[in-house]
């Protein structure tokens, strides 16, 4: 092994150490250290500890996005129902436009119909002057 390669090792170890039981310097020097399957058996207590906080997460998480889902579900469904609501709204826009434009169609015919028979018969023949002036005026 290469010096670097060993003093990587004791500064890795040297940090997993203080990471379970703290820093040298916050020891009393006559405390003696804990064993290493002391520590091992507490750095395992504490995986265990976040294991467990892993999988509430984890199940927790998951709940809420059922939750979520169920809501989305819901909202469209409703949007569902919104689009068949503005289908039978453009559907009954579409009939109603083609009923007011035969309405309209059919009184500018009788219109049409009722200002040609009311026109007076010129000296052209049919329905009013050569120039187009005469006849009944319309009242606006």
């Amino acid at each position: 092994m290469k010096k670097t390669e060993t003093k990587q090792i004791l500064d890795l170890l040297t940090q997993l150490t203080e990471a379970v039981i703290g820093p040298a310097a916050g020891r009393p020097p006559n405390e003696p250290k804990p064993s290493i399957s002391e520590r091992v058996d507490k750095l395992d207590d504490r995986v265990s500890e976040v294991q467990l906080g892993l999988a509430t997460l984890a199940a927790d998480t998951k709940a809420q996005f059922e939750k979520v889902d169920e809501r989305f579900q819901k909202i469209d469904t409703r949007f569902d129902a919104v689009d068949v609501q503005f289908k039978t709204v453009n559907r009954n826009i579409a009939v109603t436009r083609l009923e007011l434009v035969d309405h309209m169609e059919r009184i500018h015919s009788e219109l049409t119909g009722r200002i040609i028979d009311l026109e007076v018969p010129g000296p052209g023949g049919r329905g009013g002057s050569a120039s187009g002036s005469g006849g009944v005026p319309l009242t606006s």
